[in-house]
This record gives C-alpha cells, sequence and structure tokens, in this order.
C-alpha cells in the first residue's frame, strides 16, 4: 500500500469522510470490474454494472462502518462485501419478479474484465481484446462460487482468511475451491487456446 493510501486509512479512522470518497475512488476500477464478472451469471441481463456500482458507492458512502478499518485488507473486505450484498438483494429481486430473461435486453455495459488479474500476467498491456473476451466468456460459464472465489482472489487480491469471512467458509475451504476454480478455469481457457499460469499463495 501507497504513503497516499496510508494517509487516507490514517484520515478515515480519524473520522474525515473526504477519505472515504478517496479510497472509493481508488478501489472504483477494481470495483467495477469485480460487478461485471458477478453480473457475468443469471444478472447480466437485467442490471447494468454501472447502477450496480452507483448504488454500492451510495451505501457505502452512507454507512458509518468504514470508520472501523485502518488496513487495506478489511476495508476491500468490507467493501466488496457490500457489492455481494448487493448483488444478491438484486438477484433475490429479480427471481422474485420471475421475469424471462430472453425476453429483455441485455446490459449494454459490455466491456471485457481485463484478463491480466486472471493469467497473473504483469503486463495488462500485453493483454489483447480478444483474450480479455476470451477470459470474459470462460468466467461466465463457471458456477457462481468458483466465479465469486476466483474474482476475490485474483481481481480484489483479498487473503484467504478475508475470503473466508466474505464466503461464509473455513479457509481451508476456500483454498480447495480456489484450487478447483483455477483449474476449472484453466480448463475453460485452454479449450479456447490460452494459457493460465499457476496461483500464487498469499
Amino acid at each position: 500500500m501507497d504513503s497516499s493510501a496510508n494517509q487516507s486509512f490514517a484520515r478515515l479512522a480519524a473520522g474525515d469522510r473526504s477519505a472515504l470518497e478517496q479510497l472509493l475512488e481508488r478501489y472504483l476500477p477494481t470495483l467495477h470490474a469485480y460487478v461485471r464478472v458477478r453480473l457475468g451469471g443469471a444478472l447480466e441481463p437485467r442490471e447494468s454494472t454501472m447502477d450496480v456500482v452507483q448504488s454500492v458507492c451510495r451505501q457505502v458512502l452512507s454507512a458509518e462502518g468504514a470508520f472501523r478499518f485502518v488496513d487495506e485488507d478489511h476495508f476491500r473486505a468490507w467493501l466488496f462485501s457490500a457489492a455481494v450484498n448487493k448483488l444478491r438483494e438484486k438477484f433475490r429481486y429479480h427471481r422474485g419478479q420471475r421475469r424471462a430473461v430472453g425476453r429483455e435486453e441485455r446490459a449494454l455495459d459490455h466491456e471485457p474484465v481485463t484478463a491480466a488479474a486472471f493469467l497473473q500476467t504483469p503486463s495488462a498491456q500485453a493483454i489483447g481484446g480478444e483474450t480479455a473476451a476470451a477470459v470474459t466468456a470462460a468466467l461466465a460459464t463457471l458456477s457462481d462460487a468458483h466465479r465469486e472465489v476466483l474474482t476475490l482472489a485474483r481481481l480484489v487480491k483479498l487473503p484467504h482468511r478475508a475470503i473466508a469471512e466474505l464466503m461464509g467458509r473455513t479457509e481451508p475451504a476456500v483454498r480447495q475451491l480456489l484450487v478447483r476454480a483455477t483449474l476449472a478455469l484453466a480448463e475453460e481457457l485452454e479449450r479456447r487456446g490460452i494459457e493460465l499460469e499457476p496461483e500464487r499463495g498469499d
């Protein structure tokens, strides 16, 4: 974590709400990418990524819980927990509405997720649009649990203990789930002619 982030957390702990806005701005690209991946399942035809992200940000800015956190891992876990809860809320709403997905227009935000985070590639500039689109498509074929653990571990870069808290699992269970999810993604990407590098530990 750089010095500016350290300063922001110190100000946040002291009750400076503007620091929360700065931290949200810092994590906005990752939050957007996370929501984009999670919408790759049943919600994508019904929800816009930007609308969900804005809803999460409004909720976070109106909450008091952020002032408890003075380190990055716990703040990220809190922020993305809010995103997970918002997505679950959206899913429950649409399931209750029982809308026919085939009759709805698809969401307009089709930007492919940055593939570098999932391929463990040091340079995002080396990733072509076709590769990014293939990663996005491959992720959409995975189960919700596999997609969630991969995005939390590789995109959000949370440690296993924080992922375990978010997913309501034990840390060993998260490690096993992440291995299975990585293998499933690797197999799907291999089928598409893309190689996934081995998962690194915490």
